[in-house]
């Protein structure tokens, strides 16, 4: 009987140890075959210092949400590359038409004062020095395509991803300049926030839900950002099209201060309404976020947040914007010669 279980377990082990050598043969396998089926891949090109120094974005939609005023409109920008030592942004942008700037489009139909209001328009102007320019290594998710895949046939695929290793160059820079703005907006909610009345110059209360009149500001900022740009392209040794990188992401903080915000007094009836008790503003701050593609033909996009300097307590705003298209350039003349003679 012991003799019997003694063969028992020595079969057990053998049955044991052949299964284990199977499961290691087909692990190795499947191993050795994902290795064969791996997507082999050539960088034939991988600098993200050799970018366009010149972008000009056409902006056909941008949009402003805020405290004071809800524009919808557009506009047009430019960002200029001075070696790797500066850059310089310029932008302004304004609404489609009065039915497109809110406050603008209420005053004209309600308005009880007489003012003349005025249309919605922002502007800035600045540059970044950058303070620490490097590069480092990193990965890209890169969509992998085929032309084999045309109409339905491509909408119906899965698309597939390689991640491809490349250099990434990261600029912290230090950032600076001026901006202003004009818009219109309701006044009966600034006052009910503030908590102020209106009178007349002969001390008789205005009794009115609709009051507007026009906010202006100009100022400066200083701040900080922190950028990604990259700029390769691969090949793939299958039936994959060359593919590649090219964004330049930035991402902002800067406070505000506008020594000089002005709210126009009311015209009623012939006679000037002060509005100096309205209370003032002069600091804000914003954050945002802004990509675009380093291509003669691209587009680009940016968002920001924050606190305007203007009127107290209606500061709060939100924009965005899409570029496209945007055109950029590296503003080279030089022509490569040779001679003919020499083949120099």
């Amino acid at each position: 009987m012991r003799l019997i279980t003694l063969v028992n377990k020595n079969m057990r082990l053998k049955s044991s140890f052949i299964i284990g050598l199977l499961l290691a043969l087909v692990v190795n396998g499947y191993s050795q075959a994902k290795k064969t089926k791996a997507l082999k891949y050539t960088v034939t090109y991988d600098d993200p210092y050799d970018i366009k120094k010149l972008f000009i974005h056409f902006q056909p939609i941008v949009g402003d949400i805020g405290a004071l005023n809800i524009v919808g409109g557009f506009g047009l920008e430019a960002n200029y590359y001075h070696k790797d030592k500066l850059d310089f942004e310029f932008s302004g942008r304004t609404s489609y038409g009065a039915q497109a700037d809110i406050a603008r489009d209420a005053a004209n139909r309600n308005a009880f004062n007489e003012n003349v209001i005025s249309a919605y328009f922002y502007g800035d102007a600045g540059g970044t020095y950058h303070i620490l320019d490097r590069t480092k290594e990193s990965e890209s998710k890169i969509l992998l395509y085929s032309k084999r895949l045309k109409g339905t046939e491509w909408a119906a695929t899965v698309p597939k991803n390689a991640v491809i290793k490349n250099t990434v160059r990261e600029i912290v820079g230090g950032r600076g300049g001026a901006f202003f703005y004009t818009t219109s907006t309701g006044l009966s909610k600034i006052l009910e926030k503030q908590q102020l009345d209106l009178f007349y110059n002969d001390g008789t209360p205005i009794e009115s839900d609709d009051l507007y009149t026009n906010v202006a500001a100009y100022g400066f900022y200083v701040g900080g950002s922190m950028s990604w740009f990259k700029n390769f392209a691969v090949t793939f040794e299958s039936r994959w099209e060359p593919n590649g990188d090219d964004l330049l992401i930035t991402t902002y903080l800067d406070m505000l201060y506008a020594p000089e915000v002005t709210i126009d007094d009311l015209l009623i009836g012939g006679e000037t309404v002060s509005l100096e008790n309205v209370t003032h503003n002069s600091f804000g701050f914003r954050a945002g976020l802004k990509g675009k593609f380093n291509r003669k033909l691209g587009w680009g996009y940016g968002v920001e947040s924050g606190v305007r300097p203007g009127v107290a307590k209606d500061g709060f705003f939100f924009a965005f914007k899409l570029s496209f298209p945007i055109y950029g350039t590296k503003l080279e003349q030089t022509v490569e010669a040779i001679n003919t003679e020499t083949g120099e």
